[in-house]
């Protein structure tokens, strides 16, 4: 196959698309450190300090209530260490929802310390992993730059573009190696010469090249055209992680999960709209639209020992039912090293368990997604990914900075580098030209962005070199 099929096009689409891949890098190096610098700025509303035996849910919740009485209470996020009646060191969130806030993701946190009540804090929180200002503010730069929805075309285009310049990428350096194998010369490269810039360019992409195909998969997923689709895609074929069915309708014994009952069609409790703001809000938290009346908050105490009672374990959000006749919602939170996460439908009337969705109950592609985005959120595994994401970014900026270098010296004397020969596709196997254009096209589809910067990169080539011909024949 042909070396020239992939150079040409792996040098236009990165020379162009390399700017918006170095600022989605550059932003991404601090939001992938976010959580652990959060823990840092916001540690004294976080730590309950009074050092006393915890009062009962319902204290904490009507001790909040005194901040926003005129708001509906939209959740509770209770730590695994608040057990009324012990001593815990962190405080529970209970978050209102308020229609003036910028979307339905956004709700506010306020803090309360569960030994004396005392207020830590009051902030807006987004999403369901917790995120408070300095993150949800480093997470709109790396989406959209903070110039909203149609900010989110940049990070949409770099994102789709990682994985095709990842593989044709590995193809280059393959054939390259390839042909100039009998050449190749045992002496090190000299510093500042290309050759040096492209052993280096071509190490570190080979050994980035997994991470550059899982920034590139995880960042279509919630985007804001390729998430669409991506979104219907899963819709379509199932893949969509179930929730509990919260109408009551059978009776439960205590802390025991109920089998007869039908599971929520879609939704999930993993929370997809930390990052992506794209109105998966609904599947976080399906009951949580119509917060309930404060009737309800002498509930909590009881569905919160049957969630524990019916093994829930570890930071876990209660949802409030949306009227009467209908179950609370419990659910285990994402968390470091926490891989299921498992929810129950609570009838807090009784302290029964109508339903219950273990995560192993998930399709597996929906189990996937949850992990793919926690991973590339930085809090599946804690501090551990939240390096190893900022070293991939540091190593992007790297493969950029010498792609350029390369494409500098490429041009010897000119103002600027040079392209390599333009594909030709005669030497391609016909095969390959049936197959390629076929998974281009497939891929365009699924991420339209990457299609129409296709689309403009290929006529901007060919316009060039028709220019290029003329005044090679106006100088004949």
């Amino acid at each position: 196959m042909s070396f020239s099929a992939f150079r040409r096009l792996h040098v236009i689409a990165g020379i162009f698309v390399a700017p918006l891949i170095v600022v989605a890098a550059f932003s991404g190096f601090f939001y992938a450190l976010a959580p652990t610098i959060e823990k840092g700025i916001y540690h004294e509303k976080l730590t309950a300090t009074s050092n006393q035996p915890a009062h009962a849910l319902n204290e904490q919740i009507a001790a909040a209530r005194t901040v926003h009485p005129e708001l509906p209470i939209k959740g509770i996020q209770v730590p695994g260490d608040m057990t009324p009646g012990e001593v815990g060191s962190t405080t529970t969130r209970v978050l209102f929802a308020d229609e003036q806030l910028e979307s339905e993701s956004y709700t506010h946190a306020v803090f309360v310390d569960p030994g004396d009540l005392s207020i830590k804090g009051d902030l807006i929180q987004y999403g369901s992993s917790g995120a408070l200002p300095f993150r949800t503010w480093l997470s709109n730069g790396h989406r959209n730059l903070w110039l909203g929805e149609t900010g989110r075309i940049y990070s949409e285009t770099a994102a789709s573009w990682l994985g095709p310049l990842a593989v044709s990428g590995v193809l280059v350096w393959f054939f390259h190696r390839r042909r100039t194998t009998a050449q190749r010369s045992t002496r090190k490269p000299a510093r500042g010469t290309r050759r040096l810039a492209m052993a280096r360019h071509s190490a570190i992409g080979l050994v980035v090249t997994p991470g550059l195909i899982f920034l590139c998969v995880s960042g279509l997923t919630w985007s804001l055209f390729a998430g669409e689709n991506i979104a219907q895609l899963r819709e379509k074929l199932s893949w969509m992680p179930p929730t509990p069915e919260t109408t009551i309708s059978a009776t439960a014994t205590p802390g025991a999960p109920s089998n007869n009952l039908k599971h929520g069609d879609h939704g999930g409790h993993g929370g997809y709209a930390d990052h992506h703001g794209h109105g998966h809000d609904a599947e976080n938290n399906p009951d949580s639209a119509t917060a309930p009346p404060a009737a309800f908050d002498a509930q909590s105490d009881l569905v919160l020992s049957t969630a524990r009672t019916g093994g829930l374990s570890g930071l876990m959000e209660l949802t409030p039912p949306k009227e009467t006749g209908t179950a609370w919602t419990a659910f285990e939170s994402r968390q470091p090293y926490r891989l299921l996460n498992d929810s129950l439908a609570i009838d807090g009337t009784k302290g029964t368990v109508t339903d219950s969705v273990p995560f192993s109950s998930w399709p597996l592609t929906a189990q996937a997604t949850a992990w793919i985005i926690q991973l590339h959120m930085g809090t599946l595994f804690g501090l551990w990914t939240q390096i190893a994401l900022a070293l991939l970014a540091v190593a992007i900026l790297a493969l950029v900075v010498y792609g350029y270098v390369m494409w500098f010296k490429r041009g010897r004397d000119r103002s600027f580098g040079s392209l390599p020969a333009p594909i030709n596709w005669r030497e391609l196997p016909v095969w390959a030209r049936v197959i390629l254009p076929l998974c281009v096209v497939a891929y365009a589809l699924v991420a339209p962005l990457f299609g129409v910067s296709l689309i403009l990169f290929v006529s901007a080539d060919l316009l060039f070199r028709l220019v290029r011909r003329q005044q090679d024949r106006a100088e004949a």
